[in-house]
């Protein structure tokens, strides 16, 4: 039996927190491989301006050459349409089966999901498939974090693992606007993430 993180996101770009928080939850979770996911048109997010989906997953496959524990798919991006995390779980779960049916699924997802969760599709479906685990962002208030963990896991009939963490101060906005000035941004996204933005002239 093995065990399978999905790490979703838009990743635009993808920076070093994103790479902390994989790494920690395979260590914590004792993961046998950490799956990166860039993410397809969310439907929470339609009225969004992105980046290129190729030029995404580009720059995921850069970020994590040197971790063979990490993986990158373009399942969501390759779908077309619009991406439900329910589907995205049951492709997954489907795929890890044909390997061995105790193999186990785990989503890993900022904690502020837990307030915008009961507006996704098929919640019931995505706790039959996998176990959520969440890590918390800067300003979700930690007592509120844990009630909300605890309604949507009785609710749903779901469990959820909460990853301690520290708390990186890198986010991708953040990363967008410093391009934007012509400010610096080595420090927060590996050398070959960098090279993709400047090469493409992107968040000019």
């Amino acid at each position: 039996m093995k065990r399978f993180g999905i790490i979703g996101g838009t990743f635009d770009p993808i920076h070093n927190a994103h790479l902390y928080i994989a790494y920690e939850a395979k260590e914590k979770l004792n993961l046998d491989e950490v799956i990166f996911m860039p993410a397809g048109v969310q439907p929470l997010k339609v009225n969004n301006i992105i980046t290129d989906p190729g030029l995404r997953y580009d720059m995921v496959k850069a970020a994590i050459e040197h971790f063979s524990e990490f993986s990158v798919s373009d399942y969501e991006i390759e779908k077309g349409g619009l991406s439900f995390t329910h589907e995205t779980l049951e492709y997954f779960k489907n795929k890890i089966s044909t390997r061995d049916k105790d193999n186990e699924l785990f989503f890993i997802t900022g904690a502020d999901c837990l307030f915008s969760m009961e507006k996704w599709k098929e919640v019931k479906k995505i706790f039959s498939l996998a176990t959520l685990v969440v890590f918390s962002r800067g300003g979700i208030n930690k007592s509120d974090m844990l009630n909300r963990k605890q309604m949507i896991e009785e609710k749903y009939n779901g469990k959820i693992i909460v990853l301690d963490l520290k708390e990186l101060e890198i986010s991708s906005t953040d990363i967008r606007n410093r391009v934007h000035q012509n400010k610096r941004i080595d420090f927060f996204v590996p050398t070959r993430v960098s090279d993709i933005i400047y090469k493409n002239r992107l968040y000019r």
